[in-house]
C-alpha cells in the first residue's frame, strides 16, 4: 500500500545556497546524524544517473541494512532532485525534494516522499515524517541559522 509524505521548512537563506545544501551527500550525512548513520555515501553531491548501495543503520544500534539510491533528476534551475530508493522493509521509496525560492532571502524546503513498506506502511509513515521533520535543526545549524 503506498503512502505519502510530505514536509515543509522555511529557511532565511537564498535558494541557492539552500539547493547547495540538499545536494550534498556532506550535509546529507551530518544532518541525519542523530538517527541514520551511512557507510559507503560518496563525496561531493548527489548527480543524476548515480546508483548507489550503502549500509545504514539506525540509531547505531540496529544491525545495518543495504539501502539502495537511484538518483532519476537533479535539475538546478528548478531546484528539483529526485531520487528512487529501496531497502530493509521498504518495497519503494520516491523522493522529490524542491527548493523555492521565496524572495528576499527566504528559501522554502519541501519534501515528497511516496513509498511503500507493505503491511509496515502505517508504522513506517511515522518514522519517515519524523526523519524529515529531524532534519531541520542540524540543517538550520549547516547553514549558520539559529535553531
Amino acid at each position: 500500500m503506498s503512502r505519502l509524505v510530505r514536509t515543509e521548512h522555511i529557511y532565511e537563506v537564498d535558494a541557492d545556497r539552500l539547493w547547495g545544501s540538499c545536494v550534498s551527500y556532506d550535509c546529507l550525512a551530518e544532518s541525519m546524524a542523530s538517527l541514520l548513520s551511512y557507510q559507503g555515501l560518496p563525496e561531493g553531491e548527489l548527480e543524476a544517473g548515480q546508483c548507489l548501495e550503502v549500509s545504514l543503520t539506525h540509531f547505531r544500534i540496529v544491525p545495518p541494512v543495504s539501502w539502495w539510491i537511484d538518483v532519476i533528476e537533479r535539475d538546478d534551475s528548478r531546484r528539483v532532485l529526485r531520487t528512487s530508493e529501496r531497502g530493509g522493509s521498504i518495497k519503494s521509496y520516491l523522493h522529490t525534494l524542491t527548493v523555492e525560492d521565496m524572495g528576499h532571502g527566504v528559501s522554502r524546503l519541501i519534501d515528497n516522499v511516496e513509498f511503500d513498506a507493505g503491511w509496515l506502511s502505517g508504522v513506517m509513515s511515522m518514522w519517515i515524517q519524523h526523519i524529515y521533520e529531524s532534519r531541520d535543526k542540524p540543517r538550520r545549524r549547516l547553514l549558520g541559522l539559529a535553531p
